[in-house]
């Protein structure tokens, strides 16, 4: 790994934990509700029956509101990894069948063929080496386990001004996403695309720290990709 990209990293995790420590300040944000988010996620992608075999979860990026807090109640086995974990003030606790681990998605401390289901929701541009992690976490799934993933896509035209946004370590269109999972070995359930879910106050756009929203709401994606190891 290259001293430029760890030290990008860096930057891309000091700009993560302060999203964290001031999210409840944005306007775009002061009704949100993370396990009602979650929930609506999951019902596009996971049937009931799926939602019931997932024995053992794995979150990859988990934040301190990850899918793995609210969700997969009756898993066996739900596991949380973030290499911020112990910096967030709204840091979740493990209970009866929950755990969290501070590590990074390029070294997955879960052993080989583990996990039924791992989630990795707005990860892969925060990190040293997307591809690593997505082989990792094609490691740890059981044949037939599932993979839902989600990135922040942009339309190709703006890819070279991309490089601007230096709180991200990567930037990809949908079709470089999922060009992304089929090189790392997955094949393709479904994938879908959501408008960025967030209500824009006439005051944003007089605000500077807001643009980057404003962008997001215009010409972000949401992409998703549920899939499966070959």
């Amino acid at each position: 790994m290259e001293y430029s990209n760890i030290k990008r990293w860096q930057e891309a995790q000091r700009a993560e934990l302060d999203w964290w420590q001031n999210w409840r300040r944005l306007p775009f944000y002061q009704n949100h509700s993370f396990e009602n988010n979650r929930r609506e996620v999951l019902s596009h992608f996971l049937s009931p029956s799926e939602l019931n075999e997932a024995h053992t979860v794995v979150e990859v990026g988990t934040g301190p509101h990850g899918f793995v807090r609210y969700l997969f109640d009756q898993a066996a086995m739900k596991i949380g990894l973030d290499p911020l974990l112990c910096q967030f003030d709204e840091r979740p606790y493990p209970n009866r069948n929950t755990c969290y681990v501070a590590a990074v998605g390029e070294f997955i401390p879960v052993k080989d063929a583990a996990a039924d289901l791992v989630l990795c929701i707005n990860v892969l541009d925060h990190v040293m080496d997307a591809g690593q992690i997505l082989r990792e976490i094609r490691r740890i799934l059981k044949p037939g386990g599932r993979l839902l993933l989600e990135v922040h896509t942009f339309p190709k035209i703006f890819t070279p001004i991309m490089f601007l946004d230096h709180p991200h370590t990567y930037h990809w269109s949908f079709a470089g996403a999922i060009q992304l999972v089929r090189t790392a070995g997955f094949r393709i359930i479904t994938s879908r695309q959501f408008p960025f879910p967030i209500t824009i106050p006439l005051k944003s756009w007089v605000t500077p720290n807001h643009w980057k929203y404003i962008f997001g709401k215009h010409f972000a994606r949401l992409s998703y990709v549920y899939c499966y190891p070959m």
